[in-house]
């Protein structure tokens, strides 16, 4: 598309704004440990609503590098036992709720991509983003993004737009190439409100052409194209993936220009994969940081 990039990069100006133009409210959560401090933080997305995002920074001396994580669509907020392990690691965490929406992709788009309502969701991330890397205790030049399934596209969306940004992780990327996921009949989870729209709104495909042209601002390819050089890249695909088809996963990190790997899984589907979380552990590491 001849206006994705700049379409985005003026909503990621507006986001890095919004986030120096707002002091978050951090809020105690009832949560304890000896190695790190547990906070709610409430901000204020481009639209005005208020999100949320949830927060562990080390007590350990500082600064930190920083993940922010992004679960898929059926799996809900992560907990703070299971978001604990990446302080274990050495980093802060910093892990967006999702705001209420339909969860269905073509919500909206009559209206262009100013209409989608994922493009909504898309905004919250980057002003997240923004906030993450002004935490006290963060090292703001040192972030990392990670998804599974569905959070992939905010994942990918963070790490093109967002400053500081310089690894990515993804598993089972979706929506990716979304056209070609419905030509392959995907119609689960992120793909179900396409398969809805030509069920019961355009059986003929005969508004395909528009209702595409306006998804594909949401497409989590078109963001892995706009990776830096800077950014790496660990993209794992399940072979057997009936929800978000590998072949479009595939062209998802063919499109990436970054240094990058890939990792496939012949005899797995849309899961969570115990292998990934262990090489994504290694791909973790920063190294020491030069004074």
């Amino acid at each position: 598309m001849a206006d994705f990039e700049s379409w985005w990069r003026e909503r990621a100006k507006a986001a890095e704004k919004c986030a120096a133009g707002q002091t978050p409210c951090l809020s105690d959560v009832g949560v304890q440990t000896p190695v790190a401090d547990y906070r709610e933080m409430r901000y204020v997305s481009l639209d005005g609503s208020s999100q949320v995002t949830r927060v562990i920074v080390p007590r350990a001396a500082g600064p930190h590098p920083c993940i922010l994580v992004w679960h898929d669509l059926d799996r809900g907020t992560r907990g703070w036992f299971q978001l604990s392990r990446y302080v274990a690691a050495g980093y802060a965490v910093v892990h967006p709720a999702y705001r209420s929406w339909s969860g269905d992709l073509t919500a909206g788009w009559q209206d262009g991509p100013e209409g989608l309502k994922v493009a909504r969701l898309v905004e919250d991330t980057l002003v997240a983003c923004a906030l993450a890397r002004g935490l006290k205790g963060v090292d703001g030049q040192r972030l990392m993004t990670h998804g599974e399934g569905f959070g992939s596209l905010f994942a990918l969306a963070a790490a093109a737009l967002a400053e500081g940004v310089v690894k990515c992780a993804v598993v089972n990327a979706m929506p990716a190439k979304i056209e070609s996921a419905w030509r392959e009949g995907a119609a689960q989870m992120a793909y179900q409100g396409v398969w809805r729209h030509f069920r019961e709104q355009d059986p003929c495909a005969e508004h395909a052409a528009e209702l595409f042209s306006a998804l594909a601002y949401v497409d989590a390819a078109e963001f892995a194209a706009l990776l830096p050089a800077s950014c790496e890249l660990l993209d794992g695909v399940c072979l057997m993936d009936e929800v978000a088809p590998p072949a479009t996963q595939r062209a998802l990190f063919d499109r990436a220009d970054c240094k990058k790997q890939i990792v496939t899984y012949p005899k797995f589907g849309h899961e969570r994969l115990n292998d990934f979380e262990n090489r994504l552990l290694s791909f973790m590491h920063f190294g020491e940081r030069s004074a």
